[in-house]
């Protein structure tokens, strides 16, 4: 009987604290997000990188908190295959996230997080023969 009880709280714990975490954890298919300036978008393929960004829009370790890059700074948009736009990258890097409001529990209104260095690397990529955007304060004002 006590063993039975003990297996079953062990299951009851996984199933409260484990499995949440895993589900909400977002597999990201070819072409699901988008890097994007004013009239053009190239989409992230790499299944290299395809899990590294679920990682950080979702799960894994909590991405750092970076300075706010100046205004004028190279950036582009990141979007959703709808169309919705998931926030910016920015620096000449791209190593500099704002959301523009996915998953605020992860992310915080109007902080800028660094991105993970293999996913700053493709993105950077992704963006030659884009021409970036510049950071104004209207991009900045769409994480609020």
């Amino acid at each position: 009987m006590r063993r039975s009880l003990v297996a079953f709280v062990f299951l009851v714990s996984f199933l409260v604290l484990v499995l949440p975490q895993v589900a909400s954890t977002k597999d990201f298919q070819p072409g699901d997000l988008r890097l994007c300036n004013s009239t053009r978008c190239e989409s992230v393929t790499n299944r290299d990188v395809l899990p590294l960004l679920g990682s950080f829009y979702y799960a894994g370790r909590t991405p750092t908190q970076v300075r706010r890059p100046s205004l004028g700074t190279p950036y582009y948009e990141l979007r959703f295959r709808n169309g919705y736009v998931t926030g910016i990258i920015a620096t000449r890097h791209l190593d500099r996230f704002l959301s523009y409001g996915v998953d605020l529990g992860r992310f915080a209104r109007s902080k800028w997080y660094g991105v993970p260095r293999r996913l700053s690397r493709e993105f950077r990529r992704l963006s030659i023969g884009l021409r970036p955007l510049r950071l104004t304060r209207v991009a900045l004002a769409k994480s609020n």
